[in-house]
């Protein structure tokens, strides 16, 4: 932890007054506060502040400021952050689709920012580096070719066989990925944009209907879990660094490590996050949060109510007609 403490605070020295992606973070907590005690006003002017101070905004952050600023009927707002989630690779029929924001269809304000979607559409493929994600690309189709096997495929291989191809395949895939943040920063929606999956309408129809419209890039993401699954030494210098530049998002960060504390090796300054796995020990929850706090995780029982809210939406299947929450 002390390493980390450490690139944390030399972080927040350098680039003083830049876009600092824990305070980016943090302000979507607020947002997500504001939302539960229905204060969009409140929020709208967090989200002016966002738009302001950020070039670069997440798919999923647009989504949510634009359904907030449909459910105020701020015509005004709708259009900008419509604009945004094209800019952003935000495929048209994901807002179409999506209870409150396909509202934008019946606002005047917003008809040329529909009309000209294409436009905005290559103003976000001109943003990401095509090449990384097609590289990323093939990596991950590859990587679930070698889970799948491990997962589904014969019993008596699973952990044999199959179990020792993925780790090695684990192994070469990293080096890949490391050699790309290296170069080019970590190959996340910053700079590789969303996953070409969302953009089939037929074939991720049935997951955004059930889980919402809070997409994220996962491809490097999923790849290192499963990296980080066995035991490996960490990037976490790299990794925190890709965090407060906006390349790797927050909980993906956190996850990583809840990963690596489990996994990997003893010598490492990986500590849990408790973001996919838990500290087994509810004293150190304190601490924790301090860790969450310092790269704008929200506590511990903010993330578990979003959780259970998010699981009673679905229960109930109105995740469509309710705002995104982090």
């Amino acid at each position: 932890m002390k390493v980390v403490l450490t690139i944390f605070i030399s972080l927040c020295w350098i680039d003083l007054f830049g876009q600092n992606y824990f305070e980016y973070q943090k302000t979507f907590n607020r947002i997500d506060n504001d939302i539960l005690s229905n204060n969009l006003s409140t929020a709208s002017k967090r989200l002016d502040t966002i738009y302001n101070s950020y070039d670069f905004i997440y798919a999923k952050h647009c989504i949510k400021a634009l359904q907030i600023s449909c459910i105020q009927n701020d015509t005004s707002n709708a259009d900008k952050w419509l604009r945004k989630c094209f800019i952003q690779g935000v495929p048209f029929w994901i807002i179409r689709d999506n209870e409150i924001t396909s509202k934008v269809f019946n606002y005047s304000q917003t008809k040329n920012s529909l009309l000209f979607y294409d436009s905005l559409r290559t103003v976000y493929k001109a943003s990401i580096n095509i090449s990384v994600s097609k590289t990323i690309d093939s990596l991950y189709v590859i990587d679930q070719e070698f889970t799948n096997k491990v997962n589904n495929g014969f019993i008596l291989f699973r952990h044999t066989i199959y179990g020792i191809q993925w780790i090695n395949n684990n192994r070469k895939q990293f080096n890949v990925i490391k050699n790309i943040i290296d170069n080019y920063g970590f190959p996340g929606e910053q700079l590789i944009g969303l996953s070409s999956y969302y953009q089939d309408s037929v074939e991720a129809y049935k997951d955004v209907l059930f889980y919402g419209p809070s997409i994220d890039d996962y491809r490097t993401y999923i790849m290192l879990i499963h990296y980080f699954s066995s035991p490996r030494n960490d990037i976490n210098e790299a990794l925190i660094s890709s965090v407060r530049q906006g390349f790797l998002p927050a909980y993906q960060y956190g996850a990583i490590n809840d990963f690596n504390v489990l996994y990997g090796k003893k010598k490492n300054s990986s500590e849990f996050y408790n973001v996919w796995h838990d500290d087994p020990k509810i004293e150190n929850n304190p601490k924790i949060n301090s860790r969450r706090q310092l790269i704008g995780l929200s506590p511990i029982l903010e993330q578990n109510r979003n959780i259970q809210i998010s699981k009673d939406r679905r229960k109930s299947k109105t995740i469509h007609s309710e705002i995104i929450l982090e």
